[in-house]
């Protein structure tokens, strides 16, 4: 998978559709915020690289 900023995905294991907002590839991390956006805005989620490997598009 192509990952770049901006991208609707689905982490394994999980029905939720959550969006990439930066990858910290010298730190082996990404972060991401689920959607749909809520009013008072998503929280952002810091999550290793390597558990967007079996990640699917969304």
């Amino acid at each position: 998978m192509n990952l770049h900023q901006g991208v609707r995905l689905q982490l394994p294991g999980d029905s939720r559709c959550y969006q990439l907002l930066s990858i910290d590839e010298p730190r082996g991390r990404c972060y991401l915020r689920q959607l749909p956006l809520t009013r008072d805005g998503s929280p952002v989620l810091d999550v290793a690289l390597d558990a967007l490997s079996g990640a699917e598009p969304a």
